[in-house]
């Protein structure tokens, strides 16, 4: 019932007590029948297309005065409501405003996949409208679009069937520009060259929408080519170029180049690069092509390769090297991953088959956005278009070239304003160009003839014997079909030549001149095939594995498969028990053409799948499969229910749409007659996926009891196509003969009752082939381009309102981009992989191809050990979190598929038949299911299907049991590995560096998931623990120092000339303990410690060494200072621990808090009261003495009650004891908290008892970490042994019950683990778990390393955790910085950036050879290796890099090992690696001449400095011994980490520019620096 009340607006409230917190303020007398929760309708009477719609929160008498309602300014303002003013309030039924898309953008957060999920799950039910602020646990997204019965909406509720798309505006973004030969051609207007096209007007474009939609990207932007060689063989080749020769099937020899331009870069402006990548781009091609040439040396003239003959596919799999690492070094915010490829050509490429099928598969599975952008002509075939390498085609009795259409690429084609100013004028524009044998011609018109055509006989004769007999006329192929071996089975074949009628009508005449159509139903040539070679379903691509890629296979991505058609017994449609007959299809030829000699050569072919058109993809029709619906549901549909995208536009003619045939009705009705027998067949997998939204007259007819307004997809045998609401009746004349509805789509409605005069005009469209491009569902036409929706439709009329509007925007204004034939939403706000999909494969599918295993969860039986004794008290709930329950493991179970790829298929309706089957129903296992009905079935019940691929998951829960079932291809996908060799050159690079990369598929049906819900179902914390094989999500993070005087003035250095760099010192030992305080306090925060600073106290330090924050405390009377100074360590020990208790001057305490004992303290603040206040005690050596003796004494102890547990200097928790308090035992020995460094971050912290430049370089014998204080004796200082975490005591380490203490047993002498309480706040709809991997010692001259590692947390409350320990660490002087795994990953290393590398910067030592003789000539070769790290040590610490960690010795003379060489500068931006001429032993050498052995990452690091600047002949012989640095950027440090106290990217640019001049000596200044350090020694 409608009400008119009168409209009032409010500002809201965001506060949590606040009373006008709520969107719609209503008193409830006003509307008696709404009720919390309703969604109510608001508009005014004068303006009822401007509609709101909320959802009532809150209902009160009190508030909202009474006739008025009351909604948000921000909404008002949206709407166009006006205050004041009446409007008309109206309930309404959530179901008839649903909406059926809803598109969300978030920025600067990172989402896993499961958190879409459960983002979803809290808004179901919930009223939406344009821009509204969305948060749910700590993910905060904005509603950006609406979709309902293909209309773009303002409002509307979302209900379970809604899809939801995600969309971010910060995302990682790779773009590769193609610099293909048709770069520097002009483009089809001849005005732009194609890459003016490409940079002034696409990129140009593109970074205006970024700028105008605030977008932050995170982007890599390369330069890529192939560049072929006139060579015949390797021999002509100087030997320093054959590293990367690589020779293609047609026996050309080529190199592929890669320039990355900027790499991880995130610009709010854009002007400087698109000024670098126009100069780069005009020198690109004369530098390639000339990259090899030196003086007296031969190389072949090398020339650039075309679009379609480049490195397409390749590039593309370096992304996805890339995007499959993305739980590795992961960002918190950034989400989604987009690769758009810019090619001058027309989308048509070249390609090895292997190499497709390789791409194909990573693509789909990773979920990752391609996008390819053509800046040349739209071609009239469909794109983008592959053409496979013909390996065999001297002797292949193929005809013609085999294409592929990757439905599994997004494409645009760009229309600068230049062809958009020609259109606009009607000129006509080509969508052919001419190839370049046309130009030849008409410049050599007396070659003419011999071009057009041979004149010799003898050219004709070898024409007519190489080329087999192909006739492509409709009688020619009737007349070579051969005759079926059961032709009494499919009738008699007739020609049509003979039995066709003359058409009557000007309809029916259009529709015999169609041109023919080629389904896989065709009565085509069948061979009968032995029972014996039964091949199971065509859902699966079985691969052969006796074969290679590289024989003469066809089709395996798009085309069809082979057809293995089943014929049942003549008794019953349904027995496939009885006598079985199998026919295979013969399919031969490219498209249309049969292939062969003769007849016999067609027996003797192998049988094969057809071939595609390019030109007429519609008259094929292909295998409906899971990968072609991933991606479904990211888009809208039209009014007919078809998922499209929006820039890919056809134009109809409203009189052809029309037309039907009223001959044609009856053989429609006997057509939907079989297929409503056909339908009541098929078994019931359907059930509904997406509601179609059409006019009245095309769904509410009912006839024959076929009754469906639902789609969803169903595999099946006989199924090649799945055909669209919007399908005609003509498209039923397609569909196989016998294949049944449920294998078609049972979303073919078509009205038995139709008349001719209620007919809708998408009726009558034919040649429909839904599975074109990514959608799956979008039709292909000549007609069908990406530029033509601004385009004014004269005489036509478009059915669709997905259709932007024609543009009323001056084409001369800077603002105007000529941006709509572009999918720039992709572009701008790419969307992530859809958590939702609707396919699913048929009963005979599933017993056919795939093999079921079942396993069973009982959580109550795995945590059976807290629930049979659970914890009593407070603390004792600290250290044993509450297991999951039943009905939360099944959501994280799904959860946890979800964020590893899987997607959910709506509306997987299962009978009861399908809820009762399980492992005991399968003959392999005949006795499980008594097993699993034993337990009684009382609880909740519920059911989900997932799938990735082919492979499937239902997840089964009942009661307290979950059941999960997997199905998996039974033959098992084949494993295709690619080895790629390239030149890349990375930003900041001199050279185009050699390099290797690996492409292979990833084999998901190997994961482990049994393991993974395990590790749920025990929180991991049993002996179920984080393995790499789960790809648990990683990110590493530095703790450095901050506030360096040095990097100020470099920053602010005004000097024309860039500034000297090397100016960094040594910290003062004052300043150093200063940092080691400041540690503490931050590992205070880690571990959620609450300390006052009075409580704290600042501690005065004897001599110098004073506290830098003095406060009031310190002002102790004189009274209190003589009790200091009276303590000493002869007195009683009750005294020293009375004298720590005093409230004034004792040791400062931590406050009572829950898991931790009274009196606790910290083990570096004891040592530091007890320097300060007792007379012995002078350094931290015999402070640690004193307080070893009174825990020996048992006055205090471990906080965790472990006697074994020693004094460890640093953040080790202690409580002071009673000696009467005897530890308890038992006989196995004491009993004491074995969980409590499992909760608590403990660090040793190295002393600091001289000062650095006590000690000069002569007068080291050892590594520089010893002289640095960083080396950690593995004799005196292991924390294993001191806390009691060795095989002799009995430490926390050991098992507890059944359970195995996991952070105790993946510790090592330098890394500990601890349990990350993620979600302290409980601002999650789920318990939230993580652990942290962390430095077991700290010294304030290294960095100090903490990383996260997680399964289960949400990513946005995670990000606000470490956000909150960055700023915790600024007030503690310090900056907490994210960093690579690995900062020096080598590009050809597995899990690395294939075009990410370290750059080498060379060490010029011999420029300080004196007389002839090199430094430390006089030295043995393992003293001289020492000596020489010493020196690079001292040159790098000059320009502030600080080591990665501390070194551990067994002795004092060891070796570094790799990660001990690495450096890290102070601002977090850089990494140095010292690389030196000898890193392993003489005798560890000897173990690795073998050809078969593994190098280790030394060896491969010198190989790789070795393959730098290697264009000279004697390259192998110079760069054998190299000495210097691989210096690396700290590519994960974006603008939201970065201070003053990090420095820019100009600042970086200055610190490696000086850095190349100081190496190389410039300005004598590595002399200098030599001489300096040798007067020192003297």
């Amino acid at each position: 019932m409608a009400k008119t009340l009168n409209l009032r607006v409010h500002k809201r409230n965001y506060s949590e007590n606040s009373s006008i917190n709520e969107e719609i303020l209503i008193n409830q007398k006003d509307v008696p029948d709404v009720a919390v929760g309703d969604v109510v309708e608001i508009y005014h009477i004068e303006d009822e297309e401007s509609r709101l719609l909320l959802q009532v929160a809150s209902l009160s008498d009190e508030f909202q005065p009474k006739g008025t309602v009351s909604i948000a300014q921000n909404i008002a303002s949206t709407f166009q409501l006006r205050a004041y003013k009446d409007v008309i309030v109206k309930k309404l039924d959530p179901k008839s405003v649903a909406l059926d898309l809803v598109e969300m953008l978030f920025k600067d957060q990172y989402f896993s996949r499961s958190d879409f999920w459960r983002l979803r799950n809290g808004i179901i039910n919930s009223c939406v409208y344009l821009n509204k602020k969305i948060e749910h646990a700590e993910m905060r997204p904005q509603v950006m679009e609406m979709w309902s019965k293909g209309e773009r909406v303002m409002c509307g509720t979302i209900t379970e069937d809604t899809r939801i798309v995600y969309r971010s505006s910060t995302a990682v973004v790779q773009i590769f520009i193609q610099m293909s030969s048709e770069m520097w051609d002009f483009d089809i207007l001849g005005e732009d060259l194609y890459f003016e096209k490409a940079l002034n007007g696409f990129l140009t474009d593109l970074f205006a929408k970024w700028k105008e939609q605030n977008c932050l990207h995170d982007v890599t932007i390369v330069l890529f080519s192939r560049t072929f060689y006139k060579a015949q063989s390797l021999e002509e080749f100087p030997e320093y170029m054959r590293d990367c020769i690589v020779c293609d099937y047609k026996g050309r020899y080529y190199q592929d180049f890669y320039r990355i331009v900027v790499q991880n870069e995130r610009y709010d402006d854009w002007t400087s690069t698109m000024m670098l990548l126009r100069k780069l781009c005009n020198s690109y091609k004369e530098k390639i092509l000339n990259y090899h040439k030196q003086r007296g040396q031969k190389v072949p003239t090398a020339y650039n390769s075309t679009a379609a003959q480049g490195n397409f596919l390749e590039t593309l799999n370096m992304s996805l090297n890339l995007f499959e690492g993305y739980y590795i070094d992961r960002n918190f915010d950034r989400t989604g991953k987009v690769a758009v490829v810019i090619t001058p050509g027309a989308g048509v490429f070249e390609v090895d088959r292997e190499l497709a099928n390789i791409t194909k598969q990573r693509t789909i599975d990773c979920g990752v956005g391609s996008d390819l952008v053509c800046m040349g002509e739209q071609p009239l075939h469909a794109a983008p278009l592959f053409k496979f390498h013909n390996k065999h085609a001297k002797t292949s009795l193929e005809v013609g070239d085999d294409y592929n259409i990757p439905h599994w690429m997004n494409h645009s084609f760009y229309i600068s304003k230049s062809q958009i100013k020609a259109r606009l004028q009607g000129s006509f524009i080509p969508r052919i160009k001419p190839p370049p044998e046309f130009y030849e011609d008409q410049r050599r018109p007396s070659e003419r003839k011999l071009i057009a055509r041979p004149s010799n006989n003898q050219a004709e004769d070898e024409d007519s014997r190489n080329f087999p007999f192909v006739d492509y006329d409709e009688y020619d192929a009737q007349i070579w079909k051969l005759p079926t071996p059961n032709s009494t089975r499919f009738g008699s074949l007739k020609s049509p030549y003979h039995s066709r009628r003359q058409p009557q009508t000007l309809a029916e005449a259009k529709q015999i001149k169609k041109p023919r159509k080629r389904n896989v139903s065709d009565d085509y040539p069948s061979v009968v095939v032995e029972k014996g070679e039964r091949r199971g379903s065509p859902a699966i691509n079985i691969p052969s594995l006796a074969r290679s890629s590289s024989s003469e296979d066809l089709s395996s991505s798009v085309g069809c498969y082979p057809i293995i058609k089943k014929v049942p017994s003549r008794e019953s449609n349904e027995s496939f028990e009885a006598e079985e007959t199998y026919f295979s299809r013969r399919i031969v030829g490219s498209a249309e053409s049969p292939v062969g000699y003769s007849r016999k050569h067609i027996y003797q072919a192998k049988s094969r799948r057809a071939l595609i058109n390019p030109f007429a993809p519609s008259r094929m029709q292909f295998k409906m499969t899971s990968n072609r619906r991933r991606w479904v549901h990211a888009f809208p549909t039209d009014p007919q229910g078809a998922a499209v995208q929006t820039h890919h536009f056809h134009i109809y003619n409203k009189r052809d749409s029309s037309v039907l045939l009223d001959s044609k009705l009856s053989r429609d009705s006997l057509k939907m007659s079989q297929l409503s027998m056909d339908m009541k067949r098929q078994p019931s997998f359907i059930g509904q996926d997406e509601k179609m939204f059409s006019e009245p007259s095309s769904l509410n007819h009912t006839a024959s009891g076929l009754v469906s307004e639902e789609k969803f997809y169903v595999g099946s045998v006989d199924s090649c196509k799945s055909i669209s609401p919007t399908s005609s009746v003509h498209n039923l004349e397609r569909l196989p003969q016998g294949s049944s509805l449920g294998s078609v789509n049972n979303s073919s409605v078509l009205d038995l009752g139709l008349q001719a005069g209620k007919v809708t005009k998408n009726k009558a469209k034919e040649n429909r082939s839904y599975l074109w491009g990514p959608t799956g569902e979008q039709e292909w036409s000549p007609d069908m381009t990406t530029g033509q929706d601004w385009f004014p439709a004269h005489g036509y009329q478009n059915d669709s309102c997905l259709v932007k509007p024609i543009l009323t925007a001056d084409i001369h204004s800077q603002n105007f981009c000529a941006g709509i034939s572009v999918d720039w939403k992709s572009l701008t706000m790419p969307a992530s992989l859809p958590i939702t999909t609707d396919y699913f494969p048929d009963k005979r599918s599933l017993e056919n191809d795939y093999t079921l295993s079942q396993y069973t969860l009982i959580p109550e039986d795995v945590n059976n050990e807290y629930y049979s004794s659970p914890p009593a008290s407070e603390d004792e709930k600290f250290y044993r979190r509450k297991p999951l329950s039943v009905t939360e493991l099944f959501r994280e179970l799904i959860s946890q598929r979800l964020a590893q790829g899987f997607q959910i298929i709506t509306k997987k309706k299962s009978d009861k038949q399908s809820l009762e089957m399980s492992v005991g129903s399968s003959p392999q296992y005949p006795l499980t299911s008594s097993l699993i009905r034993a337990r009684p079935r009382s609880g909740p019940q519920e059911e989900i299907y997932l799938s990735i691929g082919l492979i499937f998951h239902k997840l089964t829960l009942s009661g307290q049991t979950i059941q999960v079932t997997q199905y998996r291809p039974r033959h098992e996908q084949r494993q295709m590995n690619h080895l790629y060799r390239y030149r890349f050159q990375v930003p900041d690079s001199l050279s185009y560096d050699i390099s290797t990369s690996q492409f292979k598929n990833e084999k998901l049906e190997n994961y482990n998931w049994n393991y993974l819900d395990q590790y749920i179902c025990t929180r991991g914390e049993g002996d179920y623990g984080l393995l790499d094989h789960l790809k648990y999500w990683q990110a590493r993070f530095f703790l450095l120092p901050c506030n360096n005087p040095a990097t100020r003035k470099i920053i602010e250095g005004n000097d024309r000339i860039c500034p000297r760099c090397d100016i960094y010192q040594m910290k003062s030992k004052q300043e150093l303990h200063q940092l080691i305080s400041g540690f503490v306090r931050f590992l205070e925060t880690l571990n959620k410690i609450r300390r006052t600073a009075q409580a704290r106290r600042p501690k005065q330090h004897s001599g110098e060494n004073a506290s830098s924050t003095p406060t009031s405390d310190q002002q102790t009377s004189p009274s209190s200072q003589k009790e200091v100074v009276i303590l000493s360590t002869s007195m009683p020990s009750s005294k020293l621990i009375e004298a720590m208790r005093d409230p004034q001057t004792g040791l400062p305490m931590i406050p009572r808090q829950t898991g931790l004992p009274e009196s606790c303290f910290i083990s570096e603040e004891a040592v530091d009261w007890c320097i300060q206040n007792i007379q012995e005690v002078k350094d931290i050596s015999s402070g640690t003495t004193l307080m070893q003796r009174l825990q020996d004494e048992h006055f205090i102890c471990h906080a965790s009650g472990n006697p074994y547990h020693k004094f460890i200097h640093g953040f080790y928790l202690y409580n002071i004891v009673s000696p009467k308090d005897k530890p308890k035992t038992d006989v196995y020995g004491p009993i004491y908290n074995y969980l409590f460094q499992n909760e608590w971050c403990e660090v040793a912290i190295l002393p600091v008892e001289r000062e650095r430049t006590e000690v000069p370089l002569f007068a080291m014998d050892e590594s520089p970490c010893q002289v640095s204080e960083l080396w950690v004796n593995k004799t005196t200082n292991n924390w294993q042994k001191l806390s009691g975490l060795d095989s002799e005591a009995q430490g926390w380490g050991q098992q507890l019950g059944s359970r195995v203490n996991l952070c105790a047993l993946k510790a090592t002498l330098t890394h500990k683990y601890v349990h990350v309480d993620v979600d302290s706040n409980n601002k999650s709809d789920r318990p939230e778990w993580a652990s942290a991997k962390y430095h077991a010692y700290y010294s304030p001259n290294a960095a100090f390393e903490i990383q996260l590692q997680w399964m289960v947390a949400t990513g946005p409350i995670l990000g606000d955790l470490v956000t909150t320990w960055g700023r915790k660490a600024q007030a503690c002087g310090f900056h907490l910085l994210p960093v690579p795994g690995d900062p020096f990953a080598l590009p050809s290393a597995p899990d690395s950036d294939p075009l990410r590398g370290p750059i080498f910067i060379p060490l010029d030592i011999a420029s300080l050879a004196q007389g002839g003789k090199a430094i430390f000539h006089d030295l043995d070769p393992d003293a001289k290796s020492k000596k020489l790290l010493h020196f690079q040590d001292e040159i790098i610490k000059r320009y502030g890099f600080m080591p990665i960690n501390v070194c551990v010795s067994q002795t004092h003379h060891h070796y570094m090992t790799d990660e001990q060489q690495q450096y890290v500068h102070c601002t977090g931006g850089m990494f140095i690696l010292i690389e030196s001429s000898q890193i392993v032993t003489p005798k560890e050498k000897k173990t690795t001449t073998s050809r078969f052995s593994k190098k280790s990452a030394g060896e491969l690091r010198k190989d790789y400095i070795a393959r730098q600047n290697s264009s000279s002949s004697a390259a192998e012989v110079v760069t054998q011994n190299k000495i210097g640095f691989l210096w690396s950027w700290n590519f994960m440090s974006s603008k939201r980490w970065r201070s003053p106290n990090t420095g820019d990217e100009s600042f970086q640019d200055k610190m490696l520019a000086d850095f190349r001049e100081f190496c190389s000596n410039e300005n004598n200044r590595l002399t200098e620096f030599w001489n300096d350090f040798k007067m020192s020694s003297l």
